[in-house]
């Protein structure tokens, strides 16, 4: 368990997977989660959740000061690299705006920086999601460019931003 100044993350449990899963289905998370695709029946995922907790990414439930699930936030090391690792958040619609999405992020990224050897975390974000570029440039991640049309929703395709922190820009921010 990782603690933060307004959230602890812990390892999923198939028992917080219904809580996840309804996170993931709201309309707003939906609009820069999931590039248009349709979320496979709850049923399913729990049919396979043994693989789906075997995937290459480390997912850890996001809980608040009042004990609530309110999101996830994984990580992965990339392949054939050493110390440079990929993040993702989701956090529910009711808790956007709180600080929730910039605790999570730090705590991760100093778990990750500190302990487990990261030389850089990147991530990749749907360029109209300003809530979310704010919060990582908030966090010292830096934009490095711009993958053109890459996400797909609603019937049209957005770019995405490739963002970045190593760990001496952690170190000074």
């Amino acid at each position: 368990m990782l603690k933060g100044e307004m959230v602890y993350l812990k390892a999923i449990e198939r028992k917080d997977m219904n809580i996840i899963y309804n996170i993931c289905s709201e309309k707003e998370v939906r609009l820069y989660d999931g590039g248009g695709m349709e979320l496979p029946p709850y049923k399913d995922i729990m049919k396979n959740y043994d693989k789906f907790m075997i995937i290459d990414r480390k997912s850890l439930t996001i809980i608040n000061e009042k004990n609530v699930i309110i999101g996830y936030i994984s990580y992965k090391e990339l392949q054939n690299t050493v110390g440079v690792y990929d993040i993702g958040i989701t956090i529910g619609s009711r808790y956007w705006g709180r600080g929730y999405g910039k605790d999570s992020v730090r705590t991760l990224i100093k778990y990750l920086f500190e302990t487990q050897s990261a030389h850089r975390i990147e991530l990749e974000v749907v360029v109209n999601n300003e809530r979310a570029v704010n919060c990582y440039k908030a966090c010292g991640f830096i934009e490095e460019g711009r993958k053109r049309e890459k996400y797909y929703n609603n019937k049209k395709y957005y770019d995405t931003l490739v963002m970045s922190i190593l760990k001496k820009d952690y170190r000074s921010h």
